[in-house]
């Protein structure tokens, strides 16, 4: 009874760990496509795999660490300008896959292509 155990629980840990190993890394750099006309560019982001955030032509808002928590991508950073503010993005992420990454905030999402 106890081998019988000791078995399923490992098949279901081996499952897990093959399931997680499969999912798509959020680490990397993710823009919107640039608009035709647009001035800035691509507008976007890098994720580095020690938490750290690098800007891509956010204008104001300049990111500077990210987490992941559950189904939350969390974009902590500064406003610039003459009185810098402290802000904390926190956005559901609702698909991820190796090309594309949509988050949304109160009904609101944006697509980002991995460059």
């Amino acid at each position: 009874m106890n081998k019988h155990l000791i078995l399923i629980a490992l098949a279901f840990t081996m499952g897990l760990f093959l399931t997680s190993c499969n999912q798509p890394k959020l680490e990397g750099t993710w823009v919107e496509p640039a608009v035709e006309g647009s001035l800035l560019g691509e507008v976007g982001f890098t994720l580095l795999e020690n938490g750290e955030v690098k800007s891509i032509n956010t204008g104001f808002r300049e990111y500077q660490t990210w987490e992941k928590v559950g189904d939350k991508l969390i974009l902590n950073g500064v406003t610039t300008g003459s009185s810098p503010t402290s802000f904390a993005d926190t956005n559901t992420i609702i698909s991820l896959s190796d090309s594309l990454l949509v988050i949304g905030q109160d009904g609101y999402s944006v697509s980002y292509q991995r460059k």
